[in-house]
């Protein structure tokens, strides 16, 4: 090589060197965030006094939030939202007289702002409402009882049981993720904690005929992909590794005289009646594999499931 060419060679290396460095970067940060940014910051973006808070891959489990009643997925807007989404958290609350919330989303994506005023404000349904906490204006619809604001690469949804207009933006600095959900949740597509799991988990045993009752602290359940679909594994903590080991014999010995498990909604039965698929989900959950103790904590894992399987389970612990 000539010293012109080595020259030339230096001239062009230096901004490639830039460019593959900004590259790297961009991609670097593109995995890391939102999700991973934020279980690593510990803290989610949402109100407080949900019943359960849920980081949501949206690109692979989309199928999920469609499968969940109360996503009004036939509306346009809400679709293309959701075809420009790649991240979202959610909020679920529980229906109150001193709350009407339903759930609240906050996503990341890429939302041309202009092309979202349009949409809305071309729309008969959507009225433009003041949001106080972005100082900006947010779009209602009396008909889907949602509340939207959309900014270049995040979109405010929140959706209620009344025609009330809420402002979709969090009005406090966020809520703080369990200790231990960070490392529980990695690399799944769907995660999610409940915020007092024991009344509505043991509801759910009880519901089932079994006399067993769960003082538990704390709910985490994760979501991945398994051969075209999914596997749910949750994590139990209860006030000591003592009664973890008691509930893990109990379960051992109820599950050598179970039937073999398998959740309705993956069966080809037919089977419609809700109060006995959410029997068999549960019965699925408990009962299909070997119960795990890890310390004070108790880890479930489920048969392969189905879309539908997965939407229940959602509803099944944030009703």
């Amino acid at each position: 090589m000539n010293s012109e060419q080595r020259a030339g060679l230096r001239y062009y290396s230096l901004p490639l060197l830039f460019v593959i460095c900004y590259l790297l970067f961009a991609c670097k940060s593109a995995v890391q965030a939102p999700e991973q940014m934020l279980l690593e910051n510990g803290i989610v973006p949402l109100d407080a006094g949900a019943s359960a808070y849920a980081i949501i891959d949206v690109t692979h489990a989309r199928p999920i939030l469609e499968g969940i009643s109360y996503i009004p997925v036939n509306d346009k807007n809400v679709k293309l939202m959701l075809d420009k989404t790649r991240s979202a958290v959610v909020a679920v609350f529980s229906p109150s007289p001193e709350d009407d919330r339903r759930f609240q989303l906050i996503s990341w994506g890429s939302y041309p702002a202009s092309g979202s005023s349009i949409a809305f404000g071309t729309s008969k349904d959507w009225t433009k409402q003041r949001s106080a906490s972005l100082n900006t204006v947010y779009w209602h619809s009396e008909k889907s009882q949602m509340s939207v604001a959309v900014s270049p690469a995040q979109a405010y949804v929140l959706v209620a049981m009344t025609k009330t207009p809420h402002d979709p933006v969090a009005s406090s600095e966020g809520i703080k993720i369990p200790e231990g959900f960070g490392e529980f949740a990695r690399d799944s597509v769907f995660s999610c904690w409940l915020s007092n799991p024991g009344p509505v988990l043991n509801q759910r045993i009880k519901e089932m005929g079994i006399p067993l009752e769960m003082p538990a602290e704390q709910l985490f359940i994760r979501v991945f992909p398994a051969e075209m679909m999914y596997e749910a594994h949750l994590k139990i903590t209860l006030p000591s590794a003592t009664q973890a080991r008691t509930i893990v014999s109990f379960l051992s010995i109820a599950r050598a005289f179970m039937p073999p498990a398998q959740p309705s909604a993956s069966q080809d039965s037919g089977v419609q009646d809700s109060a006995a698929m959410l029997s068999s989900l549960m019965s699925a959950l408990l009962f299909a594999n070997p119960v795990v103790q890890e310390g004070a904590s108790i880890l479930l894992e489920s048969p392969p499931l189905s879309m539908r399987d997965i939407s229940l389970l959602f509803s099944m612990f944030s009703l």
